[in-house]
């Protein structure tokens, strides 16, 4: 009876479960089979998670992939705001700082986004990416630095349709990307931010919102 009670209790579900225990549970799924799970209930139970602790966190599949985006880009954030260096930048390289910290977190977890990012990209996946990401670059648009000074002759709103836009070029680009440490990737962030501030910086808003709608068009439709 000692022995079955033992090895009953190595199968029972964790009784402290967090929701990166979940994520990573769900991603290593995933990896495995290469397809989404059938239904929460089958995969809670193959990897030993009570149907409840799924629920605390994620009210769906598609919630929860929309979650794993989110702790990506937040995980992005913590490291940045941890660094001094990174207080001391302008927004160009602030936002350069970002892109790369973000991409290398992308990296390790590269296996994952391509099965699931299969295709056009997938936006509902993103959708709390996207609210995260702008609200981020709102924040930077509204710093002052020593040798910049605030830019007033266009909307945050503009601009945030903007990086957004961005950013999804960029992700597209960097799933397609073979080179060697994906440095074809890195050379493609610098050029891009680069050019999207000289965009911001001498166009008028106009020109801004209809820059942000096509690099939008291009990249979900490829």
């Amino acid at each position: 009876m000692a022995t079955k009670e033992k090895n009953k209790s190595k199968s029972a579900p964790k009784s402290s479960f967090s929701k990166s225990d979940l994520i990573s549970a769900y991603m290593d799924k995933i990896l495995d089979s290469e397809k989404k799970p059938e239904s929460i209930y089958k995969f809670c139970k193959e990897s030993n998670i009570e149907e409840n602790q799924f629920y605390e966190y994620f009210g769906s599949f598609e919630a929860l992939q929309k979650g794993i985006w989110d702790e990506f880009i937040n995980q992005a954030l913590s490291v940045i705001s941890k660094s001094k260096e990174y207080r001391s930048f302008n927004k160009r390289e602030k936002l350069l700082t970002f892109y790369y910290t973000f991409f290398e977190i992308l990296t390790l977890n590269r296996s994952y986004i391509l099965l699931t990012l299969k295709g056009p990209l997938d936006l509902s996946q993103l959708s709390i990416l996207r609210h995260t990401f702008q609200e981020y670059i709102s924040g930077l648009a509204e710093l002052k630095t020593d040798d910049e000074e605030q830019i007033k002759h266009y909307s945050s709103k503009a601009v945030e349709e903007l990086a957004w836009a961005q950013m999804l070029v960029i992700l597209r680009f960097w799933i397609k990307d073979d080179s060697t440490r994906f440095e074809k990737t890195d050379v493609m962030i610098e050029k891009t931010i680069n050019t999207t501030f000289d965009v911001v910086d001498t166009t008028p808003i106009k020109s801004v919102v209809d820059y942000a709608k096509f690099l939008f068009k291009e990249t979900v439709n490829q």
